[in-house]
């Protein structure tokens, strides 16, 4: 573990300084130094724990993926049927600020990952087992038949990622335009013919 001043730091602290760095300066100016400066350490501290940038970059999207999947592992706890499909959504939508930093987070790995085949192999890993944990869950409602029969479970899963990932970036962009309640209405107006529930109210309350 690297050591300062008296003071250890994991790969988490590193991680977490990295994220503070991205979200405050943007991706370029998340260097070793800069890095190493937020977290009040030496240079030495964060080349203990990585090897370089990308090495760090691939840590951090880890731990930012398993933070989401904790999140809907938390949110779908408890939950039946529909309500579950709608959980899971909902902790993937930027409703709150903890959930606008991620999705700020996420947006600038895409794009640093554009230019890095290995970091751009991991989002993709990422994606889709997102994509996978929707999927399941419309090919449990459609054998109950809760969602039509015709529905193609991963077709489906591919435009709700889609839409999701269009909701996060115009709240971004214009989070006036798209508060919470305005995300939910969005999905919602996907979601109510799909799961066999058009002309009933969309949900209100803080979860789907």
């Amino acid at each position: 573990m690297g050591r300062t001043a008296g003071r250890s730091f994991d790969r988490m602290d590193v991680a977490r300084a990295a994220w503070r760095v991205i979200v405050r300066d943007g991706l370029h100016e998340a260097s070793v130094r800069a890095i190493a400066k937020e977290l009040k350490a030496t240079t030495g501290v964060v080349t203990y724990h990585f090897r370089d940038k990308e090495d760090l970059m691939l840590f951090a999207l880890d731990r930012l993926s398993q933070g989401i999947e904790d999140a809907i592992d938390h949110q779908m706890r408890g939950a039946v049927g529909p309500d579950r499909l709608l959980r899971l959504l909902e902790a993937t939508l930027p409703v709150g600020p903890r959930q606008a930093q991620g999705w700020r987070i996420w947006f600038v790995f895409t794009g640093y990952a554009l230019a890095h085949p290995r970091l751009m192999e991991e989002h993709r890993r990422r994606l889709d087992r997102l994509r996978q944990r929707i999927a399941t869950e419309l090919s449990a409602l459609r054998k109950v038949g809760a969602v039509a029969g015709t529905v193609k479970p991963l077709k489906e899963a591919d435009a709700i990622v889609a839409l999701g990932d269009g909701i996060g970036l115009s709240h971004l962009l214009r989070p006036e335009l798209y508060p919470p309640a305005r995300q939910r209405e969005i999905m919602w107006t996907y979601l109510g013919p799909l799961l066999r529930r058009k002309g009933r109210d969309s949900p209100k309350s803080g979860r789907a």
